[in-house]
Order: C-alpha cells, then structure tokens, then sequence
C-alpha cells in the first residue's frame, strides 16, 4: 500500500499534486489537519472578515481537491475551526464526500492496515497554561479518549496512528525550547508500539524520529508531504 502523507496544509497542498498520485499510484491519502488558509501576519490583514472568507473557501477547495481522485481520505481537522461557525462549516464540507473518513478518536481497516485516528485533543501538555488549571470539561474528554485510544491500540497491535498532535518530548519542541506535545499519545505509543505515528501541528519541529519500534513523522506544513510504503 502506498500512503500520500501531507502535513498541515493552511490552504496549500503539495505542488505537482496531480502527478505525484499518477506516478506513484498512491493508494490512500492522509491529511494530519489545519486545513484553512491562516495569516503570516495577522496585523496586516485590512479586514479579518475577508480574510476569513478567503480561509473559509480555502477549507472547501483544498477538501475537494484531496477527494477528486476518488481515493480513500484520511483526514484530521486539527487546532482550527473548532467552535461555532467553524465547526458547522467542517461539517458541511466534510458531508460531500463519501471517500472521506474522519473521526476524533477511532480506527479505519483500509485492505488489511488498519489506521487509527487521534485528532487534537487538549491536555496539559499540549496548552499553555501559564500555572492556570484546565477546565473540567477538557479533562473529562481527554481522559474518555484517552481510554478510547488505548482500547483501539490493544487489539491492532501493528496500527498505523494518524494524530495531529506530536507525541510529548518528541518533534513538538517550538521555538521558545518548550515541548507542547501529548503526553496520551506518548504514553499509548510506548505502551502499544504501533508502527507509525503521522503528525503534525508544530511546524518548526518537522522531521523523524523512534520511540522504541515506532517511527514518529511530524508531516510539517504548507505543502509539505512524503511517500510511505507499508
């Protein structure tokens, strides 16, 4: 099987995207979320409304190109659109297609591998707290798909894990040194020792790494990807 991985797209996917699934005969597509178009620099946008147009329509058309092969899509959501309009819009959106597959915490069997979900999911680890407690409500869902994961992860021994968040302590360092990883994740990949993590979310931290057997791919951004063989 061969996986086309792309990291967080913010409105651009990899260049040459048509050829690279011809000439590779790519099997399945795999997006590790943050979508929309996003700011350089948000001060110098005149109008965050437009702005906000332009990302809304990214978020469709950068969707759309990814199931117009008619592929099985892999795809995360990510830190973005998450409340609100934004979270209505995503649904829409991902509504369209049949080919697309996403889910916050669970598996998808695509001929035999089975691909496991772990969308952004708030912990202490991954926030900045600054010494403030997390709100109840965030711990509770953190500990239920905490306990989903590893559910899934007991009986799919050779799991490929699709996360959006790096595991804690490995590529998920920023540039002020600090890591702001999962600590979930970690914890289910030395327990499990699944055989791939995909991820991405902390753009400057992009690269490979292994924890015990498990090959960790922060994906990086903007039309950033890799070819896997499995």
């Amino acid at each position: 099987m061969k996986i086309l991985a792309i990291g967080d797209p913010h409105g651009k996917l990899p260049r040459g995207l048509n050829g690279i699934i011809k000439r590779e005969k790519i099997d399945v597509i795999v997006c590790v979320g943050d979508i929309p178009l996003t700011p350089k620099n948000p001060s110098e946008e005149k109008s965050w409304v437009g702005f906000r147009r332009k990302a809304d329509k990214s978020y469709g058309d950068v969707v759309k190109k990814l199931c117009s092969f008619g592929l099985p899509v892999l795809i995360l959501r990510g830190n973005m659109y998450l409340h609100d309009t934004g979270d209505r819009l995503t649904k829409r959106i991902f509504k369209r297609y049949k080919n697309l597959h996403h889910k916050r915490t669970g598996r998808f069997s695509l001929d035999g591998m089975d691909f496991v979900f772990l969308d952004m999911i708030w912990e202490k680890s991954t926030t900045r707290l600054g010494g403030r407690k997390m709100k109840k409500s965030r711990q509770i869902t953190a500990e239920s798909r905490k306990r989903r994961l590893n559910e899934i992860l007991k009986n799919n021994k050779d799991a490929i894990i699709i996360s959006h968040s790096p595991p804690f302590g490995v590529l998920d360092k920023i540039t002020s040194g600090e890591h702001v990883g999962s600590e979930i994740l970690l914890k289910a990949i030395e327990k499990h020792d699944p055989r791939l993590v995909l991820c991405g979310h902390i753009h400057e931290a992009k690269g490979e790494k292994k924890v015990g057997k498990t090959q960790i791919i922060n994906l990086g951004c903007s039309g950033s990807y890799k070819i896997l063989e499995v």
